[in-house]
């Protein structure tokens, strides 16, 4: 299920003609395949070993620019970092 919404949120990208680079990718991907909410910390943990050059600002503009699009939600939790999740149901 999640590969076909994956594949449902880079079609949505297309179609607004936003740039699909590959660490837009990876953390697209990351976040359909992990089933529950993530801080950004814990993204840049797991791409830092395949994309070393990633950093938080980096994941901040995408994880806006992917909620923006309705392919993430955002999560606040108080006393703790934002959390995301892929929106599976979109």
């Amino acid at each position: 299920m999640a590969k076909h919404d994956l594949n449902q949120a880079l079609q949505r990208m297309r179609a607004k003609n936003i740039p699909l680079t590959p660490q837009r990718y990876a953390l697209l991907a990351y976040l359909y395949e992990q089933g529950s909410y993530t801080t950004v910390k814990e993204i840049c943990e797991a791409l830092i070993v395949k994309y070393p050059t990633i950093n938080a600002m980096t994941v901040h503009s995408s994880l806006h620019v992917f909620k923006q699009l309705g392919l993430v939600k955002e999560l606040a939790v108080v006393g703790s970092s934002m959390r995301y999740e892929a929106a599976l149901s979109s």
